[in-house]
């Protein structure tokens, strides 16, 4: 009986018994077999990355030196750095090509000349991925940090890269 006074009436009992079983039925027959679960959004993770890298000179183009050479650190992979030297500033290009895909960018730095080597400092902007890095992005779109030196009289360019990426 319910709060009303009134019966529950037997012929809308029987529908929603026989409605509750159908339903029951469709989700045993829906459900994942022998125990997986179903497919679950994740967060993207989160990682640290910290390159050094060593850099030799290949060739140039006008005021851009292109260079290849090493990245040690979250990555041991090929690096590939197209830099052009301004007076003050030095902008470039960067590929590097860890295991499963690759990651680019483009740095801008300052550059200062101390002797016989150039200092430069600033950031680099991740640009595309590809393979298992296509969604890698920096940390609420903060660029990384990028420092590095350069020998004036070779060429050779070490150079340092760290700050947050996610999608990796």
């Amino acid at each position: 009986m319910r709060a009303s006074g009134k019966p529950i009436r037997a012929h809308w009992t029987i529908p929603i018994c026989g409605l509750a079983a159908v339903a029951a039925l469709a989700y045993t027959v829906s459900a994942p077999a022998s125990g997986a679960q179903p497919p679950v959004a994740r967060a993207a993770r989160t990682i640290h990355l910290e390159e050094h890298g060593r850099l030799k000179f290949v060739s140039e183009r006008g005021s851009t030196l292109i260079e290849r050479g090493t990245a040690y650190g979250t990555y041991t992979a090929t690096m590939v750095a197209d830099l052009t030297i301004h007076s003050k500033s030095v902008t470039a290009s960067v590929a590097i090509y860890p295991r499963g895909g690759s990651i680019t960018g483009s740095a801008n730095a300052s550059y200062r000349i101390v002797k016989n080597l150039g200092y430069f400092g600033g950031t680099l902007t991740l640009g595309r991925g590809s393979g298992r890095y296509s969604h890698i992005a920096e940390v609420n779109h903060k660029p990384l940090g990028i420092s590095g030196v350069i020998n004036r009289f070779n060429f050779e360019v070490e150079v340092k890269a760290s700050g947050e990426a996610t999608g990796v």
